[in-house]
């Protein structure tokens, strides 16, 4: 898990687009707020695919990038109870909350970027978790998110103008995430994934299997 190069990914994309980016974040974070977290799932989906899609398809990314999750709403609105299931996990016993947090630390992006349900992307992500490394993954969101939380929290006690600093952090995070996923699922979007589903049956019949094809997960399996 290259952590210098998640960084440099975040640092990179807000010096290249900073007006959508932080401007874009800060605007999803207001949408938040005024929603009281409802629209949680819909929003930072539309912000986590436009991070993706700018690390992958090297495209400039749009206001209305923002909110294409919002065409989803009701495919991306389960997320909200799985943030609050995390939430409750660091409220009460905090180790619950890290578990939770770094095993569907894919849920989100692959439910932005393959169009999986919640319930298969918590599948995935925690399956993906274990394979590649639990604590590295432990290690990476505590490096991207808690740490910079906390510092930036115990700065703005004693220079209070460092508060402005949050709205760098969600479009920072979510940058470092989209890199790490693209690492971990291979760059492919949902709609090559579904093109390469339509491809021509081998000579038995069936599908042949490509290299990097991503599993369907099922409810049961």
């Amino acid at each position: 898990m290259d952590f210098e190069k998640y960084l440099k990914n975040g640092y990179t994309l807000i010096k290249e687009q900073p007006l959508v980016l932080i401007l874009g974040g800060l605007v999803v974070q207001m949408l938040l707020i005024l929603s009281l977290g409802i629209a949680a799932g819909p929003l930072l989906a539309g912000y986590q695919l436009l991070l993706i899609q700018c690390l992958r398809d090297k495209r400039q990314a749009t206001i209305n990038d923002l909110f294409s999750g919002l065409k989803r709403f009701s495919a991306l609105f389960p997320y909200f109870f799985l943030l609050l299931l995390i939430f409750c996990g660091f409220l009460f016993l905090i180790i619950p909350g890290l578990l939770f947090a770094t095993w569907w630390l894919y849920a989100l992006p692959l439910m932005a970027d393959r169009q999986l349900s919640l319930g298969e992307a918590m599948r995935a992500s925690k399956q993906k978790v274990d394979q590649t490394g639990f604590f590295m993954h432990l290690v990476f969101f505590l490096m991207i998110s808690v740490i910079p939380t906390m510092i930036l929290s115990f700065l703005a006690n004693f220079v209070p103008v460092l508060n402005l600093l949050q709205i760098l952090l969600l479009p920072f995070q979510t940058a470092c995430v989209a890199g790490l996923y693209l690492d971990q699922f291979g760059e492919g979007s949902a709609d090559k994934h579904a093109q390469e589903d339509t491809r021509p049956a081998g000579p038995a019949g069936g599908g042949t299997e490509q290299p990097g094809d991503f599993p369907v997960f099922k409810p049961g399996t």
